[in-house]
């Protein structure tokens, strides 16, 4: 399957006829660093891309268990693959991370029928709520722990977009295989349990199957500021590998970018629910959750509202030489779950991003309570009853992240 998305994801790269390549228009983008390649064809049908970036990460953490006490650590070397032969196209996004890790955030092929709409095939991103990220830091928040943020599956997309309209739709018969996902999705602790845990977790056996997700936003646009507001739908079978039955999964959510200035406010709204057709004696109250085991895996309340609200201000400086722009950022995510006694999860981020290209970075201090990894990772239960030894504790990590661009 991993060697299959990977052909899959460069497919369109063999098409073009490179013979006669050369490098791109003096005008047409602005020279990209090394080791940055981009080829194109002398009629201009054909392109090839390849990019990517390399970033280091400084971590300290305040609760006794971390070893990440004022750590310097690998982070990712990422590379973006693009490629154009007329009307077809792909893109295919590859992470080599810490510890070892690989994972592919975004892998397909593409067919563009016009300007504003393409269809795309292999591993595309699931359309639903904000767009690729659901925050302006470096550290991830709820919606991206819960599957809602730089998530892919294994399916078709079709994608509209005008100045107006933005929709998208996608079916995807099963996710990606969870050692090479980037994000987290419903898994298996038969795929998950080099990093989950066999007493919490080990009965666990729900995968999602045959997922569809539709999303919907308009812009609106006025003196000084601009407006996306959008809607978003997503459902599948919920299989269970043990009883051979199939639960369901149910997901809306609302959400809003507004633009006006310097201002940048994003907020969403997620309601979902799972309801897994488990084997007596398996709670039917949560989910296990996992990627490529770059985190453990933890479990997720089955049902559950989600409320995000981020606000980000960029001050420009034209006179600090390579730093172009400054980006402040305030996000915040609150998990209010349905289950009685199980307390609310949250995350606090403020921050700060550093652009100067090719160079990039974040400076993120994030509080968390009763959210993994900041309280219940210990036993995998962050996002469910929290009852781990930080339950309802506020702790803080601060994150430097940098990285070089290409």
């Amino acid at each position: 399957m991993n060697k299959y998305l990977l052909l899959l994801g460069a497919a369109v790269v063999s098409t073009g006829n490179f013979a006669t390549a050369a490098p791109a228009a003096s005008g047409a983008s602005p020279q990209k660093p090394f080791p940055h390649i981009s080829l194109r064809s002398d009629d201009g049908a054909s392109s090839l891309d390849i990019g990517g970036a390399l970033r280091m990460n400084y971590r300290d953490e305040d609760w006794e268990t971390t070893e990440n006490n004022g750590r310097f650590l690998f982070d990712t070397f990422r590379l973006d693959v693009q490629a154009t032969h007329h009307n077809w196209f792909s893109d295919l996004g590859y992470w080599f991370q810490d510890d070892g890790k690989q994972s592919i955030d975004r892998g397909f092929v593409g067919y563009k029928f016009n300007e504003a709409s393409n269809l795309q095939l292999g591993a595309p991103f699931k359309p639903f709520g904000l767009e690729p990220y659901p925050q302006f830091g470096w550290s991830y928040h709820l919606p991206f722990f819960l599957g809602y943020g730089v998530s892919a599956g294994a399916g078709i997309k079709y994608s509209y977009k005008d100045q107006d309209w933005n929709i998208q739709a996608g079916y995807f018969p099963r996710m990606l295989p969870s050692d090479i996902r980037y994000s987290p999705e419903v898994g298996r602790f038969a795929d998950l349990d080099d990093n989950a845990i066999a007493f919490i977790h080990g009965r666990q056996d729900n995968e999602k199957r045959d997922q569809v997700n539709l999303r919907v936003a308009r812009n609106f646009a006025g003196d000084g500021w601009k407006t996306e507001v959008g809607a978003s739908l997503a459902g599948s079978r919920l299989y269970n590998a043990t009883t051979k039955d199939d639960g369901d999964y149910l997901a809306g959510g609302l959400h809003a970018v507004i633009n006006a200035g310097n201002w940048t406010v994003t907020t969403q709204g997620i309601r979902y629910e799972f309801d897994p057709k488990n084997p007596d004696g398996v709670s039917d109250a949560s989910i296990l959750m996992g990627a490529n085991g770059l985190t453990p895996a933890y479990q997720i309340a089955a049902k559950a509202s989600v409320v995000s609200f981020n606000v980000g201000y960029d001050v420009f400086t034209p006179n600090m030489g390579m730093l172009k722009k400054l980006r402040f950022y305030n996000d915040y995510s609150r998990m209010f779950k349905d289950e009685s006694g199980w307390d609310d999860s949250q995350m606090y981020t403020a921050g700060v991003q550093f652009i100067a290209m090719p160079i990039m970075g974040w400076v993120d201090f994030t509080w968390g309570k009763n959210a993994n990894p900041y309280g219940g990772a210990e036993n995998g239960t962050g996002f469910t009853s929290t009852s781990s030894s930080r339950s309802n504790d506020w702790v803080m990590r601060t994150n430097l992240n940098i990285g070089y661009y290409f």
